[in-house]
């Protein structure tokens, strides 16, 4: 009996584990070293940039039975950190990490703040505004949002998308804004 226990976990699992949606991830790291005089000596400080671009694979639904499928356009979400070392231990320091989505063909990303984060719109892809701001909750995952236009509840949905759930006082009812990661 315990062995049927054990098979049919084993089952449950690994056909749980095979469910997962096929994913492609594009990793470049840029480093460069600096070595300056402070006037004590020289320092060699650090510095490392990670651009992280995350997409699923999609199939075309017209090569279903084909050997070779064509791939769709997925959406993607484009992730950039910059790190520093430039202390005693041999880790780099996280100076900013940035996430860069569209939502209604605008780009936008979301920049860290301090228990939050800062909804940031491209303006004629000269410069960004800041359209509102995001602070974390206790609930995990969970956020509260202040804009310009509306004040909500924000949160990511299993597609990566944050969406923003609002109460529109003119049409009473409850809206949703979703922020889409860019496409391929």
């Amino acid at each position: 009996m315990k062995n049927y226990i054990y098979m049919f976990v084993l089952l449950i699992c690994g056909t749980a584990m095979a469910q997962e949606k096929p994913k492609e991830i594009k990793q470049e790291t840029f480093e460069k070293t600096v070595k300056y005089n402070n006037g004590e000596g020289i320092i060699e400080s650090k510095l490392r940039v990670i651009s992280r671009e995350t997409s699923n694979v999609e199939l075309a639904s017209d090569d279903k039975e084909k050997v070779n499928q064509d791939r769709v356009a997925t959406t993607k979400k484009v992730e950039t950190m910059v790190m520093v070392d430039d202390d005693l231990d041999p880790d780099f320091d996280l100076l900013s990490k940035e996430t860069h989505f569209v939502s209604d063909n605008k780009s936008f990303k979301f920049s860290p703040i301090d228990g939050g984060f800062n909804i940031v719109f491209d303006n004629n892809d000269k410069e960004f505004v800041v359209v509102g701001k995001a602070w974390s909750t206790k609930n995990p995952g969970s956020y509260i949002v202040e804009g310009k236009t509306y004040n909500g509840i924000g949160y990511l949905n299993e597609n990566g998308e944050f969406i923003v759930e609002y109460y529109n006082k003119d049409a009473k009812k409850i809206e949703k804004v979703s922020y889409k990661p860019k496409k391929l």
